[in-house]
């Protein structure tokens, strides 16, 4: 996999990436209320948003894992 580096750093780092993603939103939702004062609600909406993107970079990092298990030499 050395000609693929960036496939071998997500193979590698996928959960990690996945994690920090569907964190993003939350933190970000948080933050907002924090120094603009807007209503909580923003914070679920955050929480909406991050699940929804952790799930999606999750999907996207096992069909990596599985194209790279199936179609380069090890």
């Amino acid at each position: 996999m050395e000609n693929y580096p960036a496939i071998a750093i997500l193979v590698k780092h996928g959960k990690l990436l996945a994690a920090v993603v569907a964190l993003l939103p939350v933190l970000g939702a948080l933050c907002a209320v924090g120094a603009f004062g807007l209503h909580w609600a923003w914070v679920v909406v955050g929480i909406v948003a991050g699940a929804l993107a952790g799930f999606l970079v999750k999907v996207m990092v096992e069909l990596t894992v599985i194209i790279t298990d199936m179609l380069l030499p090890k």
